[in-house]
């Protein structure tokens, strides 16, 4: 016999939200996608996030809702970043242009 009680949803517990460093810092790109976002604006995001209170709540959250994408508890959650590092893809090495690579 099978057995088809539903189980409860798990509702994700966010009231720590309103609490972190990044709530009103519309100035950053928290849900970019990395090739949209700078390293100036990676490295100011950190920042932010190295002495956010919530922080820890942050990391738990992303990690029990398996994010994919956005900034959350001091790093990139896209799946570019996590195979290649922070910054894979946010500015162009300057000169050069001309070593060979398709233009």
């Amino acid at each position: 016999m099978t057995n088809t009680t539903a189980r409860p949803s798990q509702a994700l517990d966010v009231g720590w939200m309103s609490r972190g460093a990044c709530t009103g810092r519309g100035d950053l790109p928290w849900t970019a996608d990395p090739e949209n976002t700078t390293m100036r604006q990676l490295l100011a995001m950190g920042g932010v996030c190295r002495s956010c209170p919530v922080r820890s709540d942050c990391a738990g959250l992303a990690k029990r809702a398996k994010v994919t994408a956005g900034f959350w508890a001091g790093k990139h959650r896209d799946k570019a970043t996590r195979v290649a590092g922070p910054g894979w893809a946010t500015e162009p090495l300057p000169n050069l242009a001309g070593l060979g690579g398709a233009a």
